[in-house]
């Protein structure tokens, strides 16, 4: 690729005047990701991941029972039968009243809660990705968006141009009709080209209402303004360290990758199955009339608890089958990811590339269909061209005028799209975000 980038500058003699209280680029992107409802359903989502962290580390912790009840119980056991002599009755049928106080403490389980707290965490970094990849996404509509209006206007103010220039020439034409110079076939053909002018002028405005129409569904407002975004500098130098630096940084990428790390930890939890569990308990019973005796009983234990499952009937076999599943399809996964990167990369520098070439030819072509055309009117005065030959330059120049604008703002936008495909776009606009984030960027209050 050529190391000459397009510079935004020279966009200054295509674009309509602004005010200097134009809202920019990055005030529009701002706005967006502050209400923006999927990149504020995607925070939620990351946001309760954290909770479930939390949830999972519960695990290391003790857990502590209390328990108490009140109610009738009849009872028949050797301390009813004992008694049965002074009653004349088996059973026994007493007020119960009875509560206990237990703590268990988990000292080993196979590793299960270390494992669950991992996947957890893997989650949590997955979500906070995918915050980051909408984000970006939904920066790079916004650019999109804006600078498709910008680009319009640009059209608007160029056929207003040609409008008025195919006025002139109609004038002309009716002025050399009374002088005799003319006939009524060249006023009715300058005035039928003025007519398709005013139409092609009216279309552009139509055009345009409707981009503004699509800024003002996703970015919430229509500014009174625009100014012109200019492209960071820190645009990859090469091909080479475009793909390297999206594979590293893009979003999709690290949360493919928090995927398999979550998928792998599912995979170790499932090995805590084949091992004993030990616990920790401690606790304290006491009841009243319980069991058909009479008067208060007190009991006191502490030990330690195992478990060790023999047989499940194949089922810890099978999940440990189907976890390491999970974990090749996490794999393949992130491999795709990483397939749609590197060619989303790869299409947008060649747009950025291809796009800097054709502007060359494309300026050169503006140059000489404006030169003819000021040739052709002075002929024309002259006598020396027909009024078609005259129209036909305009109309030149206006098409050669409007792809050079097309295509210097579709250079600008594959440019802010490169840096959407290594995942540097939210740094390089200097975006916020109004939620703590693992994108690099700034942390401001939503609107």
């Amino acid at each position: 690729m050529s190391t000459r980038l397009f510079k935004v500058s020279t966009l200054a003699a295509v674009v309509l005047s602004t005010s200097v209280q134009a809202d920019s680029l990055l005030d529009a992107v701002n706005e967006t990701l502050a209400t923006n409802p999927e990149v504020l359903i995607r925070t939620t989502a990351a946001d309760a991941r954290g909770d479930e962290v939390t949830m999972a580390r519960a695990g290391y912790l003790p857990r502590v029972d209390l328990t108490a009840g009140i109610g009738y119980e009849n009872s028949r056991n050797s301390t009813t039968l004992a008694n049965s002599g002074n009653t004349g009755s088996n059973d026994q049928s007493r007020t119960r009243r009875d509560a206990s106080l237990t703590a268990r403490q988990m000292l080993f389980d196979g590793f299960a809660v270390n494992s669950e707290v991992d996947r957890q965490k893997a989650r949590q970094a997955s979500a906070a990705q995918e915050v980051c990849s909408v984000a970006s996404n939904t920066a790079l509509q916004v650019t999109r968006t804006y600078i498709n209006v910008m680009r319009q206007q640009s059209v608007v103010e160029l056929m207003k141009t040609n409008s008025a220039e195919h006025e002139r020439v109609v004038e002309l034409i009716e002025k050399q009709g009374r002088k005799g110079r003319s006939n009524e076939a060249d006023v009715a053909q300058a005035q039928s080209r003025r007519v398709l002018a005013k139409a092609n002028e009216i279309s552009a405005e139509s055009v345009l209402r409707d981009m503004k129409t699509q800024y003002q569904r996703l970015v919430g407002n229509l500014p009174s303004s625009y100014s012109l975004p200019e492209v960071p500098d820190n645009t990859p130098a090469s091909l080479e360290s475009a793909l390297k630096q999206g594979v590293n940084a893009h979003p999709v990428m690290k949360l493919a990758s928090a995927d398999v790390n979550a998928a792998e930890a599912q995979y170790d939890s499932s090995k805590s199955a084949y091992m004993p569990r030990f616990e920790l308990e401690v606790g304290a019973n006491w009841d009243t009339d319980a069991n058909g005796g009479k008067g208060d009983t007190y009991n006191h234990v502490a030990k330690v608890n195992m478990t060790y499952n023999l047989f499940n009937g194949g089922g810890d076999k099978a999940r440990r089958s189907q976890t390491s599943k999970l974990v090749n399809e996490a794999i393949e996964v992130r491999n795709r990811a990483r397939r749609q990167v590197e060619e989303e990369v790869r299409l947008a520098w060649v747009a950025v590339d291809f796009g800097v070439q054709r502007l060359v030819p494309l300026e050169d072509h503006v140059r000489q269909s404006g030169k003819s055309r000021e040739l052709y009117n002075k002929q024309f005065l002259m006598g020396s061209r027909t009024l078609m030959d005259l129209l036909d330059s305009q109309n030149e120049f206006t098409t050669a005028r409007q792809s050079e604008i097309n295509a210097r703002y579709d250079l600008l936008f594959n440019q802010f799209r490169l840096l959407n495909s290594t995942g540097s776009l939210l740094t390089a606009l200097d975006a916020s975000l109004p939620v703590e984030n693992d994108c690099g960027v700034k942390v401001v209050a939503a609107l």
